[in-house]
């Protein structure tokens, strides 16, 4: 198999490119390829779907890990098409502030609006920024942290999927900021890619 590091970069380099031409032209960034249902949404839906068929037919799910990534992948699948709502025609349930409950980064965006709305964002940011931190510091003097490092190289798809959910992070924060859907959907559709090689490499 190509190391995680090449496929990184391969992902990476067309992913930017996309990047810069949508930066550069905005009738690119707000066409066909970046709208509701469009080419790169769409796209990210079948990946995360074929993600999800290739861990059911490798039996991921006999692992925790495994069952946990095939539910992950399913949830991302459904989130990218509002669960069926568009095509079905139905409608999934309004937010406080706008929009509908329709992907599982919804929770976050109305958890981000209850703490904006009640003065508690200050607060938020440094608990995002302590808590980790403190975590990280424990987890190293009590040498968790390398058997936590040895368990991720042991499989190099458990490495994958860490890489996967931090894009995908990445991506829910440019949601509930609201703020560059294009840029939002690339890594969307890069996580999606990651899962799938995260459905290969997964205990081999």
């Amino acid at each position: 198999m190509i190391a995680l590091r090449h496929e990184l970069a391969v992902y990476a380099i067309t992913g930017l490119t996309v990047l810069v031409i949508a930066l550069s032209s905005v009738d690119f960034r707000h066409g066909p390829l970046f709208r509701e249902d469009g080419v790169v949404e769409t796209a990210a839906a079948m990946l995360f779907l074929a993600a999800l068929m290739v861990g059911l037919y490798r039996k991921l799910f006999r692992s925790v890990v495994g069952l946990s990534f095939c539910g992950i992948a399913l949830l991302a699948c459904l989130s990218e098409i509002s669960f069926g709502a568009r095509y079905f025609d139905f409608a999934m349930p309004a937010m406080t502030g706008g929009g509908e409950l329709d992907g599982a980064q919804d929770l976050v965006m109305l958890a981000y609006r209850g703490a904006e709305a009640n003065g508690l964002m200050p607060l938020v940011v440094v608990l995002m920024v302590i808590v980790p931190l403190l975590a990280a510091i424990l987890a190293y003097r009590s040498g968790h942290l390398a058997r936590i490092i040895t368990w991720f190289n042991a499989d190099s798809g458990r490495s994958t999927i860490a890489v996967a959910m931090a894009v995908i992070g990445l991506a829910v924060v440019l949601d509930v900021m609201e703020v560059a859907r294009f840029a939002e959907e690339l890594l969307e559709l890069f996580g999606a890619g990651l899962f799938v090689t995260a459905a290969l490499r997964l205990g081999r």
